[in-house]
């Protein structure tokens, strides 16, 4: 991403990532059981998957807790490195097929409830599509700049009269 602009809305994000993150701790250590509904709309949250503080356990489970780790690096990261899509897009099929692995080797029975799979599945699945989020961040960015150019090409290009 490119500018001023563009890193704003980096840190932006990044901020909002760690910002779910103290969510997801509060919901535990101070009680408030409405931000954990919220949360489920998101996550199965099964206690067994979910780190526990005080007795209590998170509001997510290890491994959505992870991605949104791994979206708030992202987020930074992806604002000074710039990998090649294809190479981006190569390692996002990686990750998910990683966490595939993982489900169906945990499911046939072969292991069971391993918190550092989950955790470093859900970490490099987050920060890869972080990628793709600025990249779709940067086109909005860039198209709100002149909106009028945007209503033209996406509404009115390619119609015949």
């Amino acid at each position: 991403m490119a500018g001023e602009t563009g890193k704003w809305v980096g840190f932006v994000v990044s901020g909002l990532c760690l910002s779910v993150i103290s969510l997801v701790f509060g919901t535990s250590v101070l009680g408030v059981e409405a931000l954990g509904d919220v949360f489920s709309r998101f996550c199965h949250q099964f206690t067994n998957r979910c780190y526990q503080v005080n007795g209590l356990p998170l509001s997510v489970c290890v491994r959505c807790l992870w991605i949104y780790g791994g979206f708030a690096v992202g987020h930074i990261l992806f604002l000074y490195w710039k990998p090649q899509v294809r190479r981006i897009t190569q390692a996002l099929i990686g990750v998910i097929g990683l966490m595939l692995v993982d489900v169906v080797l945990e499911r046939l029975g072969l292991y069971s409830n391993l918190f550092w799979t989950r955790a470093l599945t859900g970490f490099l699945f987050g920060l890869v599509v972080s990628h793709f989020t600025l990249l779709g961040l940067r086109e909005i960015i860039t198209e709100l700049n002149n909106p009028f150019k945007y209503v033209r090409t996406k509404f009115f290009s390619g119609r015949t009269r």
